[in-house]
């Protein structure tokens, strides 16, 4: 453990690794020994155990097997203790995933540091860091127009760059692009900026699709008036995507090495996935909304009739709101080596069916008045599926299904 850490901020003080990153290393190294640590105490206290080597090189799975040890035991301040070394070990899992999505979404997000400019140039043709290093220059395009149809599609797709769009009051559109090129003086900047992207525009579309190459990118923000339906066909990667302030919009948004930022948006269906970056959604109305990501986080608030959010090494934070009419919300949440929150407000607090289930860690139902149709509570694993005694008879009610390894499970009230 000592050469581990010693290691780790090795890796700091030579600039290879960041601060934060290093603290969910050594967090998780520390959650691992905590483990470990438990299985030898295991071995010490119950005669003819299985011994710790045997159980397998997974440390969670080493918990789970010491599941017979402790039943073997009969001793309750045994089974007492080893729980509690494996909610610790949950909870060290779950902040230390936390932390590495939020360490892996500053990293991306990150500007140049002077330091890059002397990295190797092999490096420069890595998609992410190309754009970083060498000598570039940054062309910035704008342009106006009219969408005269009430229904527009909208095609973008870049491969380095971050895309914008957001509603506004006007009755035209406003296009910036933001080119990054390599180059090698003005003049040979602009004509390969004019060079790296395509675009069409008719009276109900617009598509973009950048031609960048790996060392160059394509940053796109887009104004729209906010009161046509848009169809959107968003897809990057190493970029955020962002939407704001539509009152009627649908469809797809993709992106890797990059977060999600959703604001104010109101339509029928929307999916949003993105991977190594957080999808976050603010005051949205949808009646289907399906968020996906891996390593990192989860947040939405507002009100969709169908809710999905699936995530991995990260949590998931809802706050349900009711809609403009009294339907009926369904939550369906997902993750693992992370916990979920779930907020609801006054007015379904007593319109609430649940399924729950997580393992090492607890379940917490801060709701009144529950009816339990099963409780289940063993070692490594919980599940709860109840009702509020007002679900039946609710004309606005919700039912959350919630999954999670490694991470606590909460319903409580906003």
């Amino acid at each position: 453990m000592n050469e581990e850490r010693f290691l780790i901020l090795k890796m700091v003080e030579e600039g290879k690794i960041t601060a934060q990153e290093a603290v969910a290393l050594i967090e998780a190294l520390e959650a691992e020994l905590s483990v470990e640590r438990t299985a030898e105490w295991a071995e010490a206290v119950t005669e003819g155990s299985t011994p710790a080597e045997k159980v397998g090189p997974s440390q969670c799975a080493k918990v789970q097997n010491l599941r017979d040890v402790a039943e073997k035991a009969g001793d309750s301040e045994f089974t007492r203790r080893l729980e509690e070394e494996a909610n610790r070990f949950a909870k060290n899992v779950e902040e230390a995933a936390d932390k590495l999505s939020h360490v892996i979404e500053e990293r991306i997000e990150k500007e140049v540091k002077p330091a890059l400019a002397n990295l190797p140039s092999f490096l420069a043709s890595i998609p992410v860091i190309g754009e970083w290093v060498g000598s570039f220059s940054t062309i910035t395009e704008e342009r106006q127009g009219y969408f005269a149809a009430d229904t527009v599609e909208l095609d973008i797709a870049t491969e380095n760059g971050s895309i914008e769009v957001e509603g506004w009051l006007e009755d035209h559109y406003r296009l910036v692009l933001k080119k990054k090129v390599r180059s090698n003086g003005e003049e040979s900047a602009r004509e390969r900026a004019a060079e790296i992207v395509e675009i069409n525009e008719t009276i109900d579309a617009m598509r973009i699709v950048s031609k960048a190459g790996p060392n160059e990118a394509l940053h796109i923000r887009l104004t729209v008036p906010q009161d046509k339906l848009y169809r959107l066909k968003f897809s990057t990667s190493n970029g955020e995507v962002k939407g704001a302030s539509l009152t009627n919009v649908g469809g797809s948004i993709v992106t890797s090495n990059g977060r999600v930022g959703l604001k104010d948006l109101n339509g029928e269906r929307l999916t949003a996935r993105t991977s190594n970056g957080s999808v976050e959604c603010d005051n949205m109305s949808m009646r289907e909304l399906i968020l996906t990501t891996s390593n990192g986080r989860i947040k939405a608030d507002g009100f969709a009739e169908r809710l999905e959010a699936r995530t991995s090494n990260g949590s998931i934070q809802v706050e349900p709101r009711l809609g403009e009419s009294l339907q009926e919300q369904s939550l369906d949440l997902h993750t693992s080596n992370g916990g979920i929150q779930v907020r609801l407000p006054l007015a379904l607090q007593n319109a609430c069916w649940l399924d729950a289930s997580n393992s090492f860690s607890a379940i917490k139902v801060s709701l009144d008045d529950l009816l339990y149709h099963i409780r289940e509570h063993s070692f490594g694993h919980n599940r709860i599926q109840a009702e509020t005694k007002g679900y039946a008879k609710a004309d606005a009610r919700i039912s959350v299904h919630a999954r999670t390894s490694n991470g606590g499970i909460s319903i409580e009230k906003a």
